[in-house]
């Protein structure tokens, strides 16, 4: 497909208004084919919404340069093309490029220029930008340490659904960093992203069960939710489950697994390790 990322580089350098009506459906369009593995067709319709002046269809073919799918994987085309989708007012390039500079991923380690990127693509409204910049103001990495500004875009990211931005929020609250400390909310967080099966949530969940954070201690619960994310590989998950066990009656036990063969999680939304699927995600 070099003629097709020839193209794209030329119309990249010309095109200056936002997506034509007679494009607007070609991002979505893409996806669909990609979802399909019609990666050819795919990689044109995305290149068609980029010729027309959609900065996220130039993303997501990035992005699959970037991965090699559909294409032969090549770190410096993708670079190409994510600077041209970010010039256009791509977040997500934005925050791709910035995880360049911060990882020294083909190009110079800068956490001062990655912090810039990441936190305007945050600016932008991006849940991934808003997850990485609350990670560089809470390391205080290309950027002041600002517990509560982390704290703020990881709020903002747990809004649009993002799983890790949902369970730091959790993090800070049971910590009371960058926030007022809040054990009950903290509790209901992890609870959230327990029941979707994410084993960093039903880790703590299970861990603030146990301890008697927020609640009322419960053993048979904790056992429970340590035995899921054990089940999902979660690494302090069998240790913590071994252990646990040792304190409970015989009765406790053969309940709490007795829930754990029952257990499903809400709406299906996940599968072992609690993650979705999702083919062009920069993080």
């Amino acid at each position: 497909m070099t003629g097709l990322l020839r193209r794209l580089a030329i119309a990249a350098a010309l095109a200056t208004t936002g997506p034509g009506l007679a494009h607007a459906d070609a991002l979505e369009e893409g996806k669909v084919l990609l979802e399909k593995k019609d990666f050819a067709a795919a990689a044109e319709k995305f290149a068609e919404g980029f010729d027309a002046g959609d900065a996220e269809a130039g993303f997501h073919l990035a992005r699959m340069v970037e991965l090699g799918v559909g294409f032969a994987p090549d770190l410096t085309k993708a670079r190409a093309l994510y600077i041209a989708a970010a010039e256009k007012g791509s977040a997500a390039a934005m925050n791709r490029l910035g995880l360049m500079h911060l990882r020294g991923e083909g190009v110079r380690q800068d956490f001062a220029a990655a912090a810039e990127l990441i936190c305007k693509a945050a600016d932008l409204g991006n849940p991934e930008g808003q997850f990485n910049c609350a990670g560089l103001s809470l390391e205080g990495t290309g950027r002041e340490k600002d517990p509560a500004a982390a704290f703020a875009n990881y709020e903002k990211a747990t809004e649009s659904g993002h799983t890790g931005a949902r369970n730091m929020v959790a993090v800070l609250l049971r910590t009371g960093t960058g926030t007022e400390q809040d054990p009950e909310k903290a509790l209901g967080y992890f609870e959230k992203g327990a029941s979707l099966g994410n084993p960093v949530a039903l880790f703590s969940f299970a861990e603030m069960l146990e301890n008697g954070e927020g609640t009322a201690a419960d053993p048979v619960r904790a056992h429970l939710y340590y035995n899921l994310a054990n089940e999902r590989s979660h690494p302090g998950a069998k240790a913590a489950l071994d252990r646990l066990t040792t304190t409970m009656t015989p009765e406790q036990i053969e309940e709490a697994q007795a829930r754990a063969r029952n257990w499903k999680p809400a709406g299906g939304a996940t599968g072992r390790n609690g993650k979705r699927n999702c083919s062009a995600r920069a993080t």
